[in-house]
C-alpha cells in the first residue's frame, strides 16, 4: 500500500483563504469614501458661504436693496440692513429703540474719524474691507473700527498698516494725533473693546496712563511704536544714512524732538536707550533743543489764545548711585513780572 504523502491530505494552512483583495481593500474603500464626501460636503459648504457673502455683499450693499434702515452719516446716507449692522455693538446699541423703515444719524464727536473711515468700516460688516486700508487712512480707520466693534481684524489691520507707517516726516504728526486722542472720552464715549498693558517703560504723564488711551490697547501698542522709532529706529536710520557729525548734532534728530510734548521730550532725551553715549554730548543736544523749543513757544503764545507758560532747563548731574553722570531735564512755571506801583504824596 502506497504510503500517504504530505500533500494527500491538506493541512490547514494549506487551506484556501478568502481572497486578499477583499479583505484588505474594502476597509480602504468605505473610509475613501467617508473622505470624499467629506471634501465633497466641505466644499459645497464654501461654495454656498461665498456666494451668499457675494449676494449680500452685492445686492445688499453696493445695490442697497431691500433695506430696511437708513444711516446717515456726514454728508451722505446708505440705506443698509438691520440684520447686518447689528454686527456691530455700538450700532446694534444705536438701533435698539428703531424700527424698522427708520432712519438713524451718526454722530462722531471723535475728529479721528472721517467719513472714509465710517463708510469703510461700515462696508466691512458686509464684505471684508481691510485691503482699501491704507496709510493715509488708517488711523481713521482704526478710531472708526473700534467704536463699531465687531470686526477686530479690521482693527489690527489699520493698527498694523499705521505702525508699519511711522516715519521722520510724520512721527510728530502721530505723537500729536495721540496726546489730543488722551484728552476725548474713551471710544467716543461708547466704551467697547479691551484696555491692555500699558506701553513699555512709558514716559509719565498722559502717555502712561492706560485710562486716557481712546482706542484700548491699540493706543498703547502706538504709543509704545511712537517711542520705539523716537529713541532706537530713528537714530539708527540717521546713522544708516550718514551725515556730517553725530547723532547729537545732527539737525534732523533736532527736528524729530523739539516739537514732542514735554513728558515725551523729557522720556526720549533721558532714556539710557538713546544711542548719544557721551553725557556732554547729550546735554549739549538737550540745551540746543530747549532753545528750539523756547522760540517756537514764544511763537505759538503770539498767534493764539493766552497758555500757562513754562521755563524748562538741562542740568549735567551726578547719577543718584555715584556712577557717572546722567542728563536731567525739568522745566517750571514762568514767573510774571512783578507789577510796579506809582505812589504820589
Amino acid at each position: 500500500m502506497a504510503t500517504p504523502t504530505a500533500t494527500s491530505t491538506p493541512s490547514v494552512s494549506a487551506r484556501p483563504s478568502a481572497p486578499a483583495s477583499v479583505v484588505v481593500s474594502q476597509p480602504p474603500t468605505v473610509n475613501g469614501d467617508a473622505e470624499s464626501s467629506k471634501d465633497a460636503g466641505a466644499e459645497a459648504a464654501a461654495t454656498f458661504a461665498s456666494g451668499m457673502a457675494e449676494h449680500i455683499f452685492n445686492n445688499g450693499f453696493c445695490h442697497q436693496q431691500w433695506a430696511d434702515i437708513q444711516v446717515v452719516f456726514f454728508s451722505g446716507s446708505l440705506k443698509l440692513h438691520r440684520l447686518i449692522l447689528a454686527r456691530s455693538p455700538y450700532l446694534a446699541h444705536l438701533m435698539s429703540n428703531s424700527m424698522p423703515g427708520s432712519t438713524i444719524q451718526l454722530s462722531f464727536t471723535d475728529e479721528n474719524i472721517t467719513e472714509e473711515a465710517a463708510y469703510i468700516a461700515i462696508q466691512h460688516l458686509y464684505h471684508p474691507s481691510t485691503h482699501i486700508v491704507t496709510p493715509e487712512n488708517a488711523r481713521s480707520v482704526l478710531a472708526a473700527a473700534y467704536l463699531f466693534g465687531g470686526m477686530p481684524e479690521l482693527v489690527q489691520h489699520a493698527y498694523s498698516v499705521a505702525s508699519e507707517s511711522i516715519s521722520a516726516s510724520n512721527v510728530v504728526d502721530y505723537v500729536h494725533w495721540l496726546d489730543a486722542g488722551s484728552r476725548r472720552p474713551a471710544a467716543n464715549g461708547f466704551a467697547f473693546g479691551s484696555v491692555g498693558a500699558p506701553a513699555p517703560a512709558p514716559p509719565s504723564g498722559v502717555w502712561a496712563d492706560p485710562a486716557t488711551a481712546p482706542y484700548g490697547e491699540w493706543s498703547a501698542r502706538l504709543r509704545s511704536d511712537v517711542l520705539t522709532f523716537l529713541i532706537r529706529t530713528l537714530p539708527a536710520q540717521l546713522h544708516a544714512s550718514g551725515g556730517e557729525g553725530t547723532l547729537a548734532t545732527d539737525a534732523r534728530l533736532l527736528a524729530a524732538y523739539a516739537p514732542l510734548p514735554f513728558d515725551l521730550f523729557k522720556h526720549c532725551v533721558e532714556a539710557p536707550e538713546l544711542p548719544i553715549p557721551f553725557m556732554q554730548d547729550r546735554f549739549s543736544f538737550a540745551k540746543r533743543a530747549i532753545a528750539q523749543r523756547k522760540k517756537s513757544a514764544t511763537t505759538a503764545a503770539a498767534r493764539g489764545p493766552p497758555q500757562a507758560q513754562y521755563e524748562e532747563t538741562v542740568v549735567l548731574a551726578l547719577k543718584s548711585e555715584g556712577d557717572g553722570m546722567a542728563v536731567h531735564i525739568t522745566r517750571k512755571p514762568k514767573r510774571g513780572r512783578a507789577a510796579l506801583w506809582k505812589v504820589e504824596g
